[in-house]
Parts: structure tokens; C-alpha cells; sequence
């Protein structure tokens, strides 16, 4: 039986990211309790489950619901060295981008992406030049194809809006993309269950239980939460917490451990791209850095460079933002202007902290124990960045050498039921039933089929609301909640016409 927080503690968790386990009574007690549902944290939890760990995952919002929904969706190999030319960091990248290819098949896809060459980047176009020859040398044995040189008309040709102005040439480099983020982090989370893990979505965790050790150490004992949906709260017990909520992080770590670096990125989604459906790349003269437009379903994605995050800073994009971001587009794609922008958004993204993805909280000075921080790992690597914190887990659980090596590598992904293609009551029956469908936002922004538009998730929503509601059982007043938390969440995307 799940057991509430008692009542004086209610207060107190309000008032500090920090709690101590002393007189609590535990809802479940587990070896690992993974915070935060997105890639990292529901492939953390699959990679657990299948070595035979208990796991408890939790989940603020649905699963995959986060900063990683809202970027360009492409698993970078090879591209990957225009910004480094980090051998090592290249190699591994290509070989998990075929991982992914492999274990995926169903979600992940080949993707061709144009990289232009213009006279006006030369310096970019040598970095460029050098980081696709490293990649065809480093990724020998991948099932891609290597890059090839295409004339201007042939680039031209392929990706009819590029500007021709200074156009010299440019690369076409295979990568891969990924449609739905969202719908690989919630099979990540299906098969985790198969494999025993409990997940907990719409369950944010307000505090980390603590307990007191010596000489001025502390150890993290469980974690409180609270379900957003039920207002049920609980805490659990684990030998283990490991921390991949991404800039939700923050507020549960105190000062006894440095947040991660918060960068923010402000992205647009528009009118479709011409063309054949290539990526297109464009490296930046002034930093190793890259600036993408990416073919989504019936629409066009249009990414910046990430910048710091300031207190402070929008939740939203700004009008500011995505004129800037547009500017930095018009050397490369003239034609694309405010009047093609249908949405906007920002998303915050936790760095890797002291360089490392996966952080012991109690080592390198650190102390605070039964604590590791996962972060900055970007959705090609999110599956090794998994590996290396169970097997750190494993270790720090002493039982590196009882459990079963990783397999994430080598099982591949099962494919879920297909989605029903009939009415809108049997697609809301089956989300509920098949695919943990909870809240109205969940169903019209990660359930229903990626070819509907923005205009027809607002056209059918008071059908979806309809057909929720009876299998949820959703009164009246609970309706209004959900429409209204759906009308708060389409209006950040339009924010910047306005602020």
C-alpha cells in the first residue's frame, strides 16, 4: 500500500530540496530510483531492468515530454566532427548511431543531410572538409554510405531553397533521424516495465531523502514525489538515486553539489522545406558550431546554437529570439521568413558536468554518496551514456560482478501494437490501455499520428477531449483543467508573436 507523505514534512519539502529519511515510511524500496523520463533516464532504467535491478522510474511530466522533443531529431555520427575533431568522440558516435539504427529499425531512419559549402565560409568549409574525412575514415565500418561532392546545381537541385549567392558546392552526408524522440523514450519505458522496472509518469520528485554520515558526509536514502494528476504523495526507498532530470535537476541538488551548466536553445517550426527532404547543415564560420533546418512531418524545423541560460531567462521564445534566429537563417535560406513560422519554442539542456556524462556526487570532492548525476548527453549517445551509469551503479552497489552485462547494444527495441487508424474513441481507448495515455496534452502532442498538423490537433481536441474523458472518467470540472493546461501549453509556441 502506498503510503503518504506525513503531515510534517508537508511544510518543510516546500521550503528545502533536502529531507531526511529518519521516521519515514517508505511506498516502495527499490535498488535504483531513476529522476527524469526522457532518453537518458528511461534508457538508464531499460538498461537497469534488463541486468536485474529493481527500478522506479520518475517522470515530472509523460515520458519523453522534455528539452529532447524539441529538437532537430537527428542521431549525428559523422557531422559530429565539424565541431571537434575529437577522434575518440567521433568514432563512438558513429558506432552509436548504428546501434541505434540497428535495435531501432522502427523509429530511427536513414537521413541524408546536406552540408552547402559557400565562399563566404571559407574557414567553415575547410573545418568541414576535414571533419567528413575524418568521419568516412573513422565510420569504415558503418552501413552508411560515405559522403560525396556535389556541384552547386546538383545541391541546388536538391534542396531548392538554399540561397545560390556564393553557393560553391556541398557534401551529402548520411546520419540519422529520428521522427518521433518521443515515442522512442515511452518504448523505452514500456520495455523497462516488461522487464519489471515500476514507472511512476506525471510524478515529479520534490525532494531527496538524506540521511547523515561521517565526517560531514551525507547519503541520499530515496526520494519524495508527489503525482501531479492523483495529488497522491509517497516517498521511496533506494540504495541508489541516479539524477536525469536535465535542467530540472537543479532544485533537488541544494549547495552541497554544483548544478549542471544550463544551456538554452531557441528553435521555430514552419512551412515544409523544398526539396528531397535533406537535412541541411550549416556550420558557422566564427565557432565550431552548427546551424540546422531539418524536414519534420508536414513542416520545417529550424534550430539555433545553444547560448548559456540566465535566471531569469524566457520559458518561452521570444519575438527577439526568432528574429535573430531568422537573420542567422538568411545567408543560407532567403525564403524562409516570419510569416512561415507556425511555432517557437525554447528548451533548456543540463551540460555534462566537469566535462564527465555520467558524475559520482559523493567522489571528486563530492560529499554527497548514494547520488550520480547524468547529463549533457545528446540523443545520439544517450544509449552509451545508460550504459556507463548502470555499470557505475552496478559497481557502487557492489555487484559489478553478479549481474549480467549490458545488452541495450545488441536486444532490440520491441515494437509496440500499431496505432489504431479508426475513429478517435478507439485511438483514445488505446492510448489509455497500450500507451499510458493521461492527460489530453499527451494524447494530442505524443500519441496521435506525427502527419497531424498543429490545425487539426486544435480542430479535434473537443473530440479527444470527449473520448478522454470516458475512459479516464474525468468529471467536468477536470475537463476544464485539461483544456486549459492544452490552450497554456499551445500558447508558449505563439508567445513570440507577441513578447
Amino acid at each position: 500500500m502506498t503510503l503518504t507523505v506525513p503531515g510534517e514534512y508537508k511544510e518543510n519539502i516546500k521550503k528545502t530540496p533536502n529531507w531526511y529519511t529518519s521516521g519515514m515510511d517508505f511506498a516502495e524500496s527499490v535498488d535504483l530510483a531513476v529522476v527524469g523520463g526522457g532518453l537518458l533516464g528511461t534508457g538508464i532504467a531499460r538498461d537497469a531492468a534488463q541486468r536485474g535491478l529493481s527500478v522506479a522510474l520518475f517522470e515530472a511530466e509523460d515520458f519523453g515530454a522534455g528539452a529532447v522533443s524539441r529538437g532537430s531529431r537527428l542521431a549525428l555520427g559523422g557531422l559530429s566532427a565539424l565541431g571537434t575533431l575529437d577522434f575518440t568522440r567521433v568514432r563512438e558516435d558513429i558506432k552509436e548511431r548504428e546501434t541505434l539504427l540497428q535495435t531501432a529499425p522502427h523509429l530511427v531512419r536513414p537521413q541524408a543531410c546536406l552540408v552547402p559549402f559557400y565562399s563566404h565560409g571559407l574557414l567553415a568549409q575547410a573545418r568541414l572538409r576535414a571533419g567528413l574525412a575524418l568521419s568516412d575514415a573513422l565510420g569504415f565500418d558503418q552501413a552508411l554510405r560515405v559522403h560525396q561532392l556535389l556541384s552547386a546545381k546538383a545541391a541546388q537541385k536538391r534542396a531548392p531553397s538554399l540561397s545560390p549567392s556564393g553557393l560553391l558546392g556541398a557534401a551529402l552526408v548520411w546520419e540519422a533521424a529520428v521522427p518521433s524522440v518521443e515515442r522512442l523514450a515511452r518504448e523505452l519505458a514500456q520495455d523497462a516495465r516488461r522487464q519489471g522496472a515500476v514507472l511512476h509518469p506525471h510524478t515529479p520528485v520534490e525532494a531527496l531523502c538524506r540521511e547523515p554520515g561521517r565526517a560531514g558526509r551525507e547519503r541520499v536514502g530515496g526520494v519524495i514525489w508527489k503525482n501531479a494528476l492523483s495529488g497522491e504523495t509517497g516517498q521511496t526507498q533506494a540504495a541508489l538515486v541516479i539524477l536525469a532530470a536535465g535542467s530540472r535537476s537543479s532544485s533537488l541538488l541544494g549547495k552541497q553539489v554544483p548544478p549542471p551548466r544550463l544551456r538554452r536553445t531557441v528553435s521555430v517550426t514552419g512551412s515544409p522545406l523544398a526539396g528531397q527532404g535533406d537535412a541541411l547543415v550549416f556550420p558557422q564560420e566564427d565557432a565550431p558550431t552548427l546551424l540546422l533546418a531539418v524536414p519534420h512531418e508536414n513542416s520545417g524545423w529550424l534550430g539555433s546554437v545553444a547560448e548559456d541560460y540566465h535566471e531569469g531567462d524566457a520559458a518561452y521564445a521570444t519575438g527577439t529570439e526568432v528574429a535573430a534566429l531568422l537573420q542567422a537563417m538568411q545567408a543560407y535560406l532567403p525564403g524562409f521568413t516570419l510569416a512561415d513560422v507556425r511555432r517557437a519554442e525554447a528548451s533548456l539542456h543540463a551540460e555534462a558536468v566537469a566535462g564527465r556524462e555520467v558524475e559520482d556526487a559523493g567522489a571528486n570532492g563530492g560529499r554527497l554518496d548514494g547520488l550520480l548525476l547524468v547529463s549533457g548527453a545528446e540523443l545520439t549517445r544517450f544509449r552509451q551514456s545508460a550504459e556507463e551509469a548502470v555499470d557505475l551503479a552496478c559497481r557502487k552497489l557492489g555487484r559489478a560482478l553478479s549481474v549480467p552485462p549490458c545488452r541495450t547494444a545488441t536486444t532490440p527495441l520491441p515494437p509496440p501494437p500499431a496505432f489504431p487508424a479508426q475513429s478517435l474513441p478507439e485511438q483514445a481507448a488505446f492510448a489509455v490501455s497500450e500507451e499510458e495515455c493521461l492527460t489530453l496534452r499527451d494524447f494530442l502532442e505524443r500519441r496521435v499520428p506525427q502527419d497531424w498538423t498543429d490545425t487539426r490537433r486544435q480542430a479535434e481536441m473537443p473530440a479527444a477531449l470527449e473520448a478522454l474523458a470516458a475512459q479516464l472518467g474525468w468529471d467536468t470540472a477536470r475537463q476544464a483543467a485539461e483544456v486549459k493546461a492544452w490552450e497554456a501549453e499551445t500558447a508558449l509556441g505563439q508567445a513570440f508573436r507577441v513578447l
